[in-house]
């Protein structure tokens, strides 16, 4: 695997560069606002970067059958369609969040919906999420993504609100409350280093090249190499 890498000098992108040079990991293209400096073609590109790079991105995978792993988390309807025209052509993973803690929080949403189901009152679910001030976009679009997880299986009167903070430090926290009666139930997770979503990063780049061509969340990725073979590509 060649790798290359979008945004190489922003956070994320900071963090894979030395990831990659930990472990040995090839480099062939890197790319900032400054410009595109290529040694060799990559062949899995990594975008983590923001939302104007898009076309030139699309454009290189197009140009060179890379396979793309995109991790800005500011997508709109015409991102979507822009990255799944291109999964007809090569594989695209598009990861709103890399932590493997973000996939098992995810996870457990939808159990305590399973399990809530029966029950007199049913929970109602909060979320909160905290970045630095750095973070433009908010809510987060993980933090919209548990909301929207919790609201496919729970009635609107058990959606509560989504709230974001931008303060402390380095990198972000995000914690479901669910409250009944007399009670409270809150499952969080936090991120302290980008080293922990750069070796994640560096796992999925290493499997995408093995996947036909389509657009995949980055939970379905996840559910194919940890979770039960029944799980579907929203998480479940």
């Amino acid at each position: 695997m060649v790798l290359g890498v979008v945004g190489a000098t922003g956070r994320l992108g900071s963090a894979v560069l030395a990831e990659c040079a930990r472990l040995g990991v090839a480099v062939g293209v890197t790319a900032s606002r400054a410009g595109w400096v290529g040694t060799t073609p990559a062949s899995v590109l990594v975008d983590a970067s923001g939302p104007d790079a898009l076309e030139d991105t699309v454009d290189y995978c197009e140009r060179n059958g890379a396979a793309l792993v995109y991790c800005v988390s500011r997508t709109t309807d015409r991102t979507r369609d822009r990255l799944t025209a291109l999964g007809a052509r090569t594989p695209v993973v598009v990861a709103d969040n890399l932590s493997i803690g973000h996939w098992l929080q995810t996870r457990l949403v939808h159990v305590v919906a399973e399990l809530t189901q029966a029950l007199p009152t049913r929970p109602r679910m909060s979320v909160h999420e905290r970045h630095p001030v750095t973070k433009r976009d908010r809510p987060s679009a993980s933090a919209r993504s548990l909301a929207a997880v919790w609201a496919s299986a729970a009635p609107p009167e058990s959606c509560g609100e989504t709230t974001a903070q931008r303060s402390g430090q380095p990198v972000s926290d995000h914690v479901v409350t669910f409250d009944l009666p007399g009670l409270s139930l809150s499952i969080g997770h936090s991120v302290t280093d980008l080293t922990a979503a750069a070796t994640a990063l560096l796992g999925i780049a290493g499997h995408v090249r093995s996947l036909p061509p389509g657009c995949y969340p980055v939970f379905e990725i996840y559910s194919r190499r940890y979770g039960s073979a029944g799980v579907r590509g929203d998480g479940r």
